[in-house]
């Protein structure tokens, strides 16, 4: 790979795009050459030693959603397809944590079952991969110990397996959930990349890139991209994306959408836990009552 010791970009890291907002998201990696997909798809897979290696890609939807107004909760996702015919699906969350395993895995059923072309064998089936950026935490079903000690983990692969010898039952279902929150916060406080479960550098550097808006130290960022073809080419497109007037209004609308949908559901789930709370000081202050009226009744029984 080419270094790029001889480049140097002139950023102003408060105007770039944040590539957490979906918008800017799907604009870079579909817009884009089709190499900077390709390449953060294998830095993914090589992340979790995985021997799939992708050498071309088709983007199934390259054009941004025009019902994004209209339906400002819906999530600009990338479907692509792998020369191998897997499917592809990649989301980016900056909201909606609380069901986003439900929303995933049937967004995965969803694209799984849209695949088998009539009068195939179910056999024939492409196996299909979904990939989550999430700013915060999935949490497992089951809270062991283990599970709670890592829960900051930054990568996590899931798939169908025997419960008890862990042997991987099918290929057909793989999802990635990746924690955007957990690798900013673990850089800023190591002020490098080579952290926790990122042992596939080029997937740090990819990440540092994503959540450059968290990162403190913006010399991380430019390392990552001084020695990547294909991150130097994505920063320098994102600057240039940014540039054009149409396309930092939508990414203004489409960040303020995000922005107010995530202070909604703050505010309702506060409203919830207050509810919750007043119906658990009601049922205390209940139980506190019916005791008083049978003591109160005990006491007119030995009075009798």
């Amino acid at each position: 790979m080419r270094k790029n010791d001889d480049k140097s970009l002139s950023i102003d890291y408060s105007q770039l795009m944040d590539l957490r907002v979906d918008f800017a998201f799907k604009l870079l990696f579909t817009k884009g050459d089709p190499c900077l997909l390709i390449s953060l798809l294998n830095a993914i897979f090589a992340n979790k030693k995985i021997s799939r290696i992708v050498k071309s890609i088709i983007i199934k939807n390259p054009f941004l959603d025009k019902e994004t107004n209209e339906d400002k909760l819906s999530v600009l996702d990338i479907r692509a397809e792998l020369e191998d015919n897997t499917n592809v699906l990649i989301e980016m969350h900056l909201h909606g944590l609380s069901e986003l395993k439900p929303k995933t895995i049937r967004s995965w059923a969803r694209a799984f079952g849209e695949e088998l072309e009539e009068g195939k064998n179910y056999s024939e089936q492409s196996p299909t991969i979904a990939i989550a950026f999430v700013d915060g935490a999935v949490k497992p079903h089951e809270e062991s110990e283990n599970a709670k000690a890592n829960i900051d983990k930054i990568h996590r692969l899931c798939m169908i397996m025997d419960k008890e010898d862990y042997t991987v039952f099918t290929d057909s279902m793989e999802l990635h959930y990746i924690n955007m929150k957990a690798f900013a916060k673990a850089v800023n406080e190591a002020n490098c990349i080579n952290i926790n479960d990122t042992d596939e550098i080029k997937f740090a550097k990819w990440l540092s890139v994503i959540t450059q808006k968290e990162i403190n130290n913006k010399t991380i960022i430019e390392d990552a991209y001084k020695d990547e073809e294909e991150i130097f080419m994505a920063v320098t497109t994102l600057v240039k994306q940014g540039e054009d007037k149409h396309t930092r209004q939508k990414y203004a609308r489409r960040k303020d959408d995000i922005q107010h949908y995530t202070v909604t559901m703050k505010r309702a789930e506060q409203d919830r836990k207050r509810a919750e709370q007043a119906e658990r000081e009601v049922e205390q202050i209940s139980a506190e009552i019916k005791a008083l009226r049978k003591r109160l009744a005990e006491l007119e029984a030995q009075v009798k």
